[in-house]
Protein backbone atom coordinates (compact mmCIF):
# COMPACT_ATOMS: atom_id res chain seq x y z
CA UNK A 1 0.00 0.00 0.00
CA UNK A 2 1.05 3.93 -1.01
CA UNK A 3 -0.30 6.23 1.11
CA UNK A 4 0.44 10.23 -0.09
CA UNK A 5 3.24 11.77 1.35
CA UNK A 6 4.43 14.75 0.13
CA UNK A 7 7.54 17.33 1.62
CA UNK A 8 6.47 20.82 2.68
CA UNK A 9 7.42 22.30 -1.21
CA UNK A 10 4.14 19.81 -1.98
CA UNK A 11 7.06 17.17 -3.56
CA UNK A 12 5.71 13.64 -3.53
CA UNK A 13 7.46 11.29 -1.63
CA UNK A 14 7.93 7.72 -3.06
CA UNK A 15 7.10 4.97 -0.11
CA UNK A 16 5.20 1.52 0.53
CA UNK A 17 4.01 -0.26 3.27
CA UNK A 18 5.54 -3.91 3.46
CA UNK A 19 4.02 -7.02 4.67
CA UNK A 20 6.91 -9.68 5.27
CA UNK A 21 9.41 -9.67 7.40
CA UNK A 22 12.27 -11.87 5.99
CA UNK A 23 13.82 -14.75 8.23
CA UNK A 24 17.22 -12.94 7.77
CA UNK A 25 15.79 -9.44 9.38
CA UNK A 26 13.72 -11.88 12.20
CA UNK A 27 17.17 -13.51 12.88
CA UNK A 28 19.29 -10.47 12.84
CA UNK A 29 16.91 -8.64 15.27
CA UNK A 30 16.83 -11.30 17.60
CA UNK A 31 20.52 -11.11 17.51
CA UNK A 32 20.80 -7.36 18.55
CA UNK A 33 20.60 -7.64 22.29
CA UNK A 34 23.85 -9.48 21.86
CA UNK A 35 25.64 -7.81 19.45
CA UNK A 36 24.69 -4.06 20.38
CA UNK A 37 24.76 -4.48 24.15
CA UNK A 38 24.85 -0.57 25.41
CA UNK A 39 21.72 -0.52 23.19
CA UNK A 40 18.10 -0.73 24.05
CA UNK A 41 16.53 -3.09 21.97
CA UNK A 42 12.01 -2.36 22.08
CA UNK A 43 10.69 -6.26 21.16
CA UNK A 44 8.04 -6.04 18.13
CA UNK A 45 9.00 -6.29 14.28
CA UNK A 46 7.13 -4.57 12.05
CA UNK A 47 7.53 -4.84 7.96
CA UNK A 48 5.18 -1.54 7.64
CA UNK A 49 7.79 1.18 8.53
CA UNK A 50 11.43 1.78 7.93
CA UNK A 51 13.69 3.72 9.55
CA UNK A 52 13.00 6.90 7.18
CA UNK A 53 9.71 6.04 7.79
CA UNK A 54 10.03 6.48 11.53
CA UNK A 55 12.25 9.95 11.27
CA UNK A 56 10.41 11.39 8.56
CA UNK A 57 6.67 10.01 8.56
CA UNK A 58 5.66 9.12 11.97
CA UNK A 59 5.86 5.30 11.59
CA UNK A 60 3.64 5.31 8.64
CA UNK A 61 5.41 4.12 5.74
CA UNK A 62 8.94 2.75 4.26
CA UNK A 63 10.42 5.41 2.38
CA UNK A 64 13.72 3.53 0.64
CA UNK A 65 14.88 5.92 -2.83
CA UNK A 66 17.69 7.88 -1.63
CA UNK A 67 16.45 10.75 -3.52
CA UNK A 68 13.50 11.18 -1.41
CA UNK A 69 15.95 11.57 1.74
CA UNK A 70 17.04 14.57 -0.10
CA UNK A 71 14.46 15.75 -1.06
CA UNK A 72 12.58 15.74 2.39
CA UNK A 73 16.03 17.70 3.90
CA UNK A 74 15.72 20.40 1.37
CA UNK A 75 12.05 20.71 0.88
CA UNK A 76 11.75 20.61 4.45
CA UNK A 77 14.54 22.82 5.32
CA UNK A 78 16.86 20.94 7.18
CA UNK A 79 20.18 22.55 7.77
CA UNK A 80 23.35 20.65 8.79
CA UNK A 81 24.35 21.08 12.71
CA UNK A 82 27.35 20.44 14.69
CA UNK A 83 26.86 17.12 17.03
CA UNK A 84 27.60 19.02 19.61
CA UNK A 85 24.22 21.17 19.04
CA UNK A 86 21.96 18.53 18.78
CA UNK A 87 18.91 18.02 21.20
CA UNK A 88 15.55 16.05 21.46
CA UNK A 89 14.23 16.56 18.41
CA UNK A 90 16.76 16.75 15.75
CA UNK A 91 17.68 14.25 13.16
CA UNK A 92 20.61 12.13 12.31
CA UNK A 93 21.05 10.68 8.80
CA UNK A 94 23.94 8.06 8.27
CA UNK A 95 25.21 7.61 4.85
CA UNK A 96 27.33 4.85 2.82
CA UNK A 97 29.23 5.82 -0.50
CA UNK A 98 27.47 8.86 -0.43
CA UNK A 99 23.86 7.34 -0.34
CA UNK A 100 21.81 7.72 3.18
CA UNK A 101 21.37 4.32 4.87
CA UNK A 102 19.68 4.87 8.03
CA UNK A 103 18.16 7.74 10.11
CA UNK A 104 16.87 8.68 13.48
CA UNK A 105 15.33 11.25 16.04
CA UNK A 106 18.15 12.61 18.96
CA UNK A 107 16.57 11.69 22.23
CA UNK A 108 19.21 12.66 24.09
CA UNK A 109 22.51 14.79 24.31
CA UNK A 110 23.91 15.97 27.66
CA UNK A 111 27.18 17.85 28.33
CA UNK A 112 29.88 17.51 29.01
CA UNK A 113 30.17 14.62 26.91
CA UNK A 114 27.51 15.31 23.98
CA UNK A 115 27.35 11.70 23.27
CA UNK A 116 23.78 11.78 21.20
CA UNK A 117 21.41 9.21 21.77
CA UNK A 118 19.58 8.21 19.10
CA UNK A 119 15.67 6.54 18.10
CA UNK A 120 15.96 4.75 14.84
CA UNK A 121 14.57 1.27 13.70
CA UNK A 122 16.76 -1.15 12.52
CA UNK A 123 15.27 -2.62 8.84
CA UNK A 124 11.82 -4.37 9.72
CA UNK A 125 13.12 -5.27 12.94
CA UNK A 126 12.83 -3.49 15.94
CA UNK A 127 13.11 0.28 17.43
CA UNK A 128 16.20 0.86 19.35
CA UNK A 129 17.60 3.38 21.15
CA UNK A 130 21.82 3.98 20.84
CA UNK A 131 24.06 6.24 20.92
CA UNK A 132 24.95 7.99 17.46
CA UNK A 133 28.02 5.79 16.91
CA UNK A 134 26.41 2.16 17.80
CA UNK A 135 24.81 1.25 14.81
CA UNK A 136 24.77 -2.07 12.44
CA UNK A 137 27.88 -1.78 10.22
CA UNK A 138 25.46 -2.00 6.81
CA UNK A 139 24.21 1.43 7.41
CA UNK A 140 28.07 3.21 7.60
CA UNK A 141 29.27 5.20 9.99
CA UNK A 142 29.38 8.62 7.89
CA UNK A 143 26.98 10.57 9.77
CA UNK A 144 25.13 14.27 9.89
CA UNK A 145 23.16 15.75 12.38
CA UNK A 146 19.95 18.07 11.29
CA UNK A 147 17.86 20.40 12.55
CA UNK A 148 13.99 21.33 10.88
CA UNK A 149 14.70 24.96 10.33
CA UNK A 150 10.61 25.82 9.86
Amino acid sequence: MIIRLQTAAGRDIPNGQDTEISAFERNWSAELPQTHPDADVFPGLSPTYNCHGLTFASRRTNIGEPDAIAHILADDRYEVIDRREARAGDIIVYSKDGEPTHSGIVVENESPLFVPWIWSKWGSGPEVRHTYLDVHPVYGKDHRFFRCRV
